[in-house]
């Protein structure tokens, strides 16, 4: 009834979810088609294609978008079709048509030229959007200078039209002919290529007075050679009035001469776009320190943290306590100003420390480190790392510098940044070096994760039935599982609060070494349980493996315990920052010292290693083992277990078992019947061939004897008996039906010999006080007149019979026999 029930229940079930998704489709068809219809193209585009990229403006009005790429004097013109722009465009190279699909998060597009090659783009952001925005600054000559190398910085060696931004505030006076927006573009990325050579202040630039001047000269020099070039900047009519400050642009020609003297230290190459990433000087450092933050957010952090000294800090946090202190150092630097890229040092050979800010709380330095492989980079002193936390306190009530975009925080900083909004008392240090919301919020977490860890260890212990089981004499489930399961879950919510309150190190340190020893012991023992329960429960259905899978479990269960104790010595290991070789080393000498010592134990681990391998007997199977017989009752990696006939457990050592003559009696396929008859000595020769044919007819026939190699045989003369002997296979492995059926075929022996009129022999010699009647004179009559017949048809089965009368007689002897309880009727004989 119940399952008739829960159909229509289900049915029911089905139906509702189907409505109510649909009604949810319905409720949200409105907003999905408004959303169809406010696609906007508008605002600013970076975007790509082959080779080149520009930087583009649209305008949407309806259904028409229009835009330009200053950059380039190029115009786009286009129609909207749902989430699809396509149209033409237009610049000094030529023009075409494009087709472009915005992305589902409007935050990009993916298009195609009439020609078949791709063009993206996504929405501008940061200073790049603030360059195309805002009118260039070309107030003074430092001012232009500035915007020229902003716009320079953001394009890097692969996206010349970004200059497009600064174009305005150039003088191509100089040039020896008119020049297209290609040439306008390749002149200014040539004379931004030499001005990233150089290393200056720019605000060193401004003149004392800019009262009545029209031109104005700097002398610029390169870190490390003292190659000087001179910038020219000129007044004239602008965007911004006859009062606009324009940099000239030499002729190619010179420029070309000047940027090869001054790539010299840089062995006569331009630097790569990802040069920089190599860290060979104090602007690679500083420039891919800014550059990898938004990475180091997303999880790809290696190359970020690689931009500062973190020796000091130890290697079970470094990568937390890293990146913590990296944002520390990005907020401060957000408020002394980032130095533009020119302003620091890129000389290769410098090996003295370079100091950008200087407080009295600490400083920003850059030093030279010397690497494990010997190699050197450039990177934030350790002394400066060690410092950014107090520092950022120093600072952060000073506004953010001038053209400085905050950057994505991590949730440590959102959560300071809303309790300053809410109530700047909460950031007050309250002791140890920590804020009065940081013991909150420590409390906070003891009060939420006890219970929460209760909760969650009695979820899986419901889940995985953790409980006692019957004939589990060890410790309660209590202590092998579920406290070190609460204790695993306290620590895994501590380590993810670790991880958002941003702790000084005082209080970080030791609070993480206090939850990674609790890992490591309550990971380990809950591990090490885990293991040892899938074991047993694996042994306890032991009688579905073969034994390869016996010793496997066996072998497997004895190296996870291994390794789980190695793990977690090495986990431990790290979080005391201990050196991996160190204990390596420990493991390797102990692990020599108890080899020593336990020389037996690892020969019966070799030696169950070796019956792994060459598996000769499996669980269950009857054997001989020297001299033990019994039943291999389990097979581990120190010994063999054998429950014997009389039901005790003989536990054999796996080195010992492995040198011992097996005989196993559960594989063999069939099992030997062999014996001797001894018949009187007043048998006659025809009664005993008569017998002889008549046990070999009783072997063809019975069906559960093989037919070869079934012989009876008359073997000799024995003391007091006239000796038959039987050799046949019975078509059996099990012992108990071997047995049944050596007992029928005795039984019918015994038929045979009395139907003979003879007898069995005794072995004792018997006094008779009556007349002894001797053998039976019509049996042996009537024995030996069918011996007669036979030999005169030529018909006696010696040595044996032929092929045909064997062949008819084959299985033709009911077995079980008539009248037994198993008895059966036979269809037809098996020939």
């Amino acid at each position: 009834m119940q399952i008739m029930d829960a159909q229509p229940l289900r049915g029911t079930s089905v139906y509702l979810a189907n409505l109510l998704l649909l009604l949810s489709l319905f409720a949200g068809l409105p907003s999905l088609l408004m959303a169809e219809n406010e696609l906007d193209w508008s605002g600013v585009w970076d975007t790509r294609w082959r080779d080149g990229g520009a930087v583009m403006v649209l305008q949407q009005a309806d259904d028409r978008v229009v835009g330009t790429y200053p950059a380039l004097d190029g115009i786009v013109q286009g129609r909207v079709d749902g989430s699809v722009l396509s149209g033409t465009w237009r610049d000094g190279s030529g023009s075409g048509t494009f087709i472009f699909a915005l992305a589902p998060d409007r935050q990009s597009f993916m298009g195609r030229f009439g020609s078949g090659e791709w063009w993206t783009g996504s929405r501008a952001a940061g200073y790049l959007l603030q360059l195309m925005v805002d009118a260039p600054d070309g107030s003074s000559p430092e001012r232009t200078l500035y915007t020229f190398l902003r716009a320079g910085n953001e394009a890097g060696e692969g996206r010349t039209d970004r200059l497009g931004a600064a174009l305005g505030l150039l003088d191509f006076g100089a040039m020896d002919e008119p020049l297209s927006a290609h040439g306008r573009l390749r002149g200014a990325r040539l004379l931004f290529q030499i001005l990233d050579r150089l290393t200056f202040r720019v605000w060193s630039l401004r003149p004392p007075s800019l009262e009545g001047l029209t031109e104005h000269s700097a002398e610029l020099f390169q870190a490390g050679t003292g190659l000087g070039y001179t910038v020219n900047f000129r007044r004239g009519e602008g965007p911004e009035g006859p009062d606009t400050w324009f940099l000239v642009v030499p002729p190619e020609e010179e420029m070309r001469e000047a940027l090869d003297a001054l790539l010299e230290i840089h062995d006569g190459e331009v630097p790569h776009s990802r040069q920089h990433h190599e860290l060979r000087s104090p602007r690679d450092t500083l420039r891919t320190f800014i550059e990898q933050w938004d990475s180091a957010l997303a999880g790809d952090n290696a190359l970020f943290l690689k931009t500062m000294d973190l020796s000091q800090i130890p290697a079970a946090v470094r990568e937390d306590e890293g990146l913590l202190r990296g944002e520390y150092l990005k907020e401060v630097l957000y408020r002394i100003g980032l130095p533009l890229g020119q302003e620091v040092p890129d000389n290769p050979g410098r090996r003295g420390p370079y100091t950008n800010f200087e407080h009295p709380i600490g400083s920003v330095e850059f030093h030279l480190i010397e690497q494990e492989d010997g190699s050197t980079i450039w990177q934030f002193s350790a002394e400066t790392m060690a410092s950014a936390r107090h520092l950022f306190m120093a600072l952060e009530d000073m506004p953010l510098a001038e053209d400085t975009a905050r950057s994505e925080s991590t949730m440590f900083f959102r959560i300071r940044e809303y309790l300053r909004s809410y109530h700047r008392e909460l950031l007050r240090e309250a002791g140890g070096g920590m804020e009065l919301w940081q013991w909150f919020a420590l409390v906070l977490w003891l009060v939420i994760s006890i219970p929460v860890s209760w909760f969650l260890t009695w979820v899986v212990a419901k889940l995985f039935r953790l409980k006692k089981t019957i004939g589990d004499q060890l410790l309660h489930p209590a202590i092998r599982y579920l406290w070190p399961l609460r204790l695993i879950f306290v620590a895994g919510i501590g380590l993810m609060a670790l991880r958002v309150l941003g702790l000084p190190q005082t209080v970080d340190m030791p609070l993480r070494i206090v939850i990674g020893v609790t890992l490591s012991i309550a990971g380990g023992w809950l591990a090490y349980h885990l293991v040892d329960r899938i074991s047993r429960t694996l042994e306890a259905h032991s009688q579905r493996y073969r034994y390869r899978d016996e010793v496997l479990r066996s072998l497997l269960t004895s190296l996870a315990k291994l390794a789980v104790i190695i793990g977690a010595i090495l986990f431990l290991a790290e979080i005391l920052s201990l050196p991996y070789q160190g204990v390596l080393a420990g493991l390797g000498i102990g692990g020599l010292a108890v080899a020593l010592a336990a020389r037996s134990t690892l020969e019966n681990f070799i030696g169950g290693i070796t019956l792994f391998a060459d598996k000769p007997v499996e669980v269950g199977d009857f054997c001989r083992l020297g001299e033990h017989l019994g039943v291999i009752e389990s097979i581990g990696l120190r010994s063999v277990k054998v429950r014997s006939i009389d039901r005790t457990i003989v536990t054999i050592p796996n080195a010992e078992f492995a040198n011992l003559n097996i005989e196993n009696f559960t594989r063999r396929d069939r099992i030997l019947l062999r014996t001797t008859v001894g018949l009187r000595y007043e048998t006659t020769p025809d009664q005993l061939r008569w017998v002889l044919a008549e046990i070999r007819k009783l072997l063809l026939q019975h069906p559960r004897v093989t037919a070869e190699p079934a012989r009876a045989r008359f073997e000799g003369f024995g003391d007091h008996s006239v000796d038959i002997e039987i050799f046949a296979y019975v078509n059996t492995s099990d012992f108990n039906d071997f047995l049944a059926i050596q007992e029928d075929i005795f039984l019918r022996l015994i038929d045979i010999v009395d139907a003979s009129g003879t007898g069995f022999a005794f072995p004792s010699t018997v006094n008779y006080l009556a007349r002894d009647t001797g053998v039976d004179a019509e049996r042996t009559e009537r024995t030996e007149a069918i011996m007669r017949e036979l030999r005169n048809g030529n018909a006696l089965p010696f040595p044996d019979f032929d092929l045909k009368t064997r062949r008819e007689l084959r299985n033709t002897l009911d077995y079980p026999p008539e009248g037994s309880v198993d008895a059966r009727q036979r269809t037809s004989p098996n020939v």
